[in-house]
């Protein structure tokens, strides 16, 4: 059975919402993020929204943290 993506809302701020991406164990690890970057950091200029991208301790692409 492969995994799923999932998106959570926050259940005190609607404006945030978290996007589980297969790999991430989907429950709280402490340490399973291993590294986050702000979109800020990747794109000059950036207008939109604040997103974060989190990563495991091997460099895997586990989750997107999106505020609105």
């Amino acid at each position: 059975m492969s995994q799923k993506i999932v998106l959570k809302v926050s259940k005190d701020d609607d404006l945030v919402a978290y996007l589980y991406l297969p790999k991430h164990p989907k429950k709280t690890i402490l340490g399973s993020v291993k590294r986050s970057i702000s979109i800020f950091e990747l794109i000059e200029n950036y207008k939109g929204i604040p997103i974060n991208l989190d990563f495991n301790e091997d460099n895997e692409l586990i989750g997107i943290e999106i505020l609105g």
